[in-house]
C-alpha cells in the first residue's frame, strides 16, 4: 500500500494549504483592512496554486496507477475513486489559469463590495468581466476533457455528476408549479391578520440569540464562531468553521434566517468522519447535498409552527422580550409569508426557486456566449420581470445582490435548489422516523435530529453521490414530488 499511502499525504498537504485558505477568506470578508486586499490576492493565488500543483502533478497520475494494484479495503477504495476525480479535475487546468481566476476573483469580490453599496455596476464591470472570459476558458477545457458542455462543466465543479439537461427540465417543472401556486397563496395570505414587529432589536442582542440557538441545536463553538459580513456565508477550515451574518435591526429575523441556514453547513461539517479529515472521500458530498443541510435546518425545521413556539419562549424566559408580535403563531405567519421580494437571501421558500433559475438562465447564456458583461444588468431586470412580474428599481437589488460571480462561483447556484429538493425529500423520511419529532423540537431537544442527520447524511461524507445517500434514505432518487407535497401541506 506504499503508493496509496504516498497518495493520502499528498492529498492531506493539498488539504491543509486548502484550510488555510478558508480562514484567509474568511478574515478578507470580516476584518481584513481595506488596503491589504491586493496582497491578500496574491496570498490566496499562490496557495490556490500550492494546491492546485499538488493535486494535478504526474506524480499523483503515477501513483494512481500503482495505487490500484495494492489491496485496499472498500472504504479506501471509495477515497481512492475520489482522488482521482479531483486529479483529474485539477491536472486538466493549467497552474498559471488557477493562479489568475484565484487573484482576479479576490480583487473583483472587493470591488464588488463598493459597487454594491453605490449600486453602480459600472465599478465591477471590467473585473467581472476578466473573471468571466477566465471562468470561460476554464469550462471549455473541463468541457472538453469530461466530454459534457463547458457550463455543464462548471456546475459539476460543485455537484458531481450534475446534468444540465436534467437541470433545466427539473426547473421548467417546477416554475410552471409555482408561478401560478405563487399568486394564490399571496392571496390567501391576505386574509392572515399578522402583527409586524415594530420593536427593534438590537445588533449585540440579534447575535446573543443567534449564539444561544446555535449552541442549543449543536453548533460546538470551540470549533466555529459567529461574525459579521456582507454576505452570509459558512466557511473556515477543518474543525474550525467560521459562521457570518448581516444585520437589520428592522427585520431581525433575516439575521435569524441567515444564521440557521449557516448553522446546517457547519453541522454537516463537524460531524463529517474524522478519521477521513484531510482526505477526499472525507469531504462534503457537493454543493447540493450541502444546500439540503443548510435548507433542511433554515426552512424545515427553523420555519415549522414547533420552532416557532420553542422560539417565542426562549425570546420571553431567556432575553425578556415580551411583545405580541413575538407570539409563536405571529412568528409563523411572519417566517412563512411570501411574498415576491427583489433579495434572494431574503426571500421566502416558496418563491426562492424562481430566484435560482433566474441566475441558471443567465448563467448559460453567459457560457453559451449569447450574452455579455454589458448586458448583465438589463438581462437580470428583464429575466426578473418575466419571472415575477415586477421591475427591479436598481443594481443592489438586481444583479449585485449577490457575491457567488464576483467570487469567480459561477455554476454554484442550480445547487440551492436541487438542495431544496434533496432537502424535502430528508424530510419526508425523516418525519417517518422520527413521529415525536415536533415535540421535540417545542422542547427546545434537537439531539435526535441531529443524531438522525449525522447517521444519515453527515458520516456518509463523499464515500457515496447524492443520489446513492437518497436511495439509502428514503429508497428513492432524486423527485421533486417530495418539495411540492411539502409546499402544498404548508402553504394551502
Amino acid at each position: 500500500m506504499k503508493a496509496y499511502k504516498k497518495l493520502k499525504e499528498i492529498f492531506r498537504e493539498a488539504s491543509l494549504s486548502s484550510d488555510i485558505a478558508g480562514i484567509l477568506h474568511w478574515d478578507m470578508s470580516t476584518m481584513m483592512p481595506d488596503n491589504s486586499r491586493n496582497y491578500r490576492a496574491e496570498q490566496l493565488s499562490y496557495l490556490s496554486k500550492l494546491s492546485h500543483d499538488k493535486v494535478s502533478s504526474n506524480q499523483v497520475r503515477d501513483l494512481i496507477f500503482e495505487a490500484k494494484n495494492d489491496d485496499l479495503n472498500k472504504n479506501d477504495l471509495h477515497n481512492l475513486r475520489e482522488i482521482e476525480r479531483e486529479h483529474k479535475l485539477a491536472s486538466s487546468i493549467p497552474s498559471n489559469l488557477v493562479q489568475k481566476i484565484s487573484r482576479t476573483s479576490a480583487k473583483c469580490e472587493g470591488e464588488w463590495q463598493e459597487a454594491r453599496k453605490n449600486s453602480n455596476f459600472n465599478l465591477i464591470k471590467n473585473s467581472l468581466g476578466e473573471l468571466i472570459k477566465l471562468s470561460k476558458e476554464e469550462a471549455n477545457i473541463l468541457g472538453q476533457v469530461f466530454d459534457i458542455p463547458p457550463y455543464e462543466a462548471l456546475v459539476n465543479k460543485f455537484e458531481p455528476g450534475s446534468n444540465i439537461k436534467l437541470i433545466a427540465n427539473v426547473f421548467d417543472d417546477l416554475q410552471q408549479f409555482l408561478t401560478p401556486l405563487i399568486d394564490t397563496i399571496i392571496e390567501k395570505q391576505t386574509y392572515q391578520k399578522i402583527l409586524p414587529i415594530q420593536n427593534k432589536i438590537s445588533e449585540n442582542l440579534q447575535k446573543d440569540i443567534a449564539e444561544h440557538i446555535m449552541k442549543i441545536i449543536g453548533f460546538d463553538f470551540k470549533r466555529g464562531r459567529l461574525d459579521k459580513s456582507v454576505h452570509p456565508f459558512c466557511g473556515g477550515s477543518t474543525n474550525d468553521i467560521r459562521i457570518t451574518t448581516r444585520y437589520n435591526e428592522d427585520n431581525p429575523f433575516s439575521s435569524l434566517d441567515g444564521v440557521m441556514h449557516e448553522t446546517g453547513h457547519a453541522l454537516y461539517e463537524l460531524n463529517l468522519p474524522e478519521k477521513w479529515n484531510y482526505q477526499p472521500v472525507g469531504k462534503a458530498r457537493g454543493m447540493a447535498m450541502h444546500e439540503s443541510q443548510s435548507l433542511m435546518i433554515e426552512m424545515q425545521i427553523t420555519r415549522s409552527q414547533a420552532f416557532k413556539k420553542f422560539l417565542s419562549k426562549l425570546l420571553k424566559n431567556k432575553f425578556n422580550i415580551f411583545d405580541n408580535a413575538f407570539e409563536s403563531e405571529n412568528l409563523y405567519l411572519l417566517g412563512t409569508r411570501v411574498e415576491k421580494s427583489f433579495i434572494r437571501v431574503e426571500s421566502d421558500e416558496v418563491t426562492y426557486p424562481l430566484h435560482i433559475i433566474l441566475r441558471f438562465n443567465l448563467e448559460r447564456k453567459i457560457f453559451n456566449n449569447e450574452i455579455n458583461v454589458n448586458d448583465i444588468p438589463d438581462a437580470w431586470n428583464e429575466e426578473y420581470k418575466r419571472l415575477f412580474d415586477k421591475k427591479v428599481n436598481n443594481n443592489t437589488d438586481g444583479c449585485l445582490q449577490d457575491v457567488h460571480w464576483y467570487a469567480g462561483l459561477f455554476g454554484y447556484f442550480p445547487t440551492y435548489s436541487l438542495g431544496a429538493l434533496t432537502a424535502a425529500q430528508f424530510a419526508s423520511q425523516l418525519r417517518v422516523d422520527q413521529p415525536e419529532l415536533d415535540s421535540n423540537i417545542e422542547k427546545g431537544n434537537f439531539d435526535e435530529l441531529i443524531k438522525w442527520l449525522k447517521t444519515n447524511i453527515h458520516e456518509k461524507a463523499s464515500f457515496f453521490s447524492t443520489n446513492e445517500v437518497l436511495e439509502q434514505v428514503t429508497n428513492s432518487s432524486l423527485n421533486a414530488k417530495y418539495f411540492k407535497n411539502y409546499i402544498n401541506n404548508r402553504y394551502l
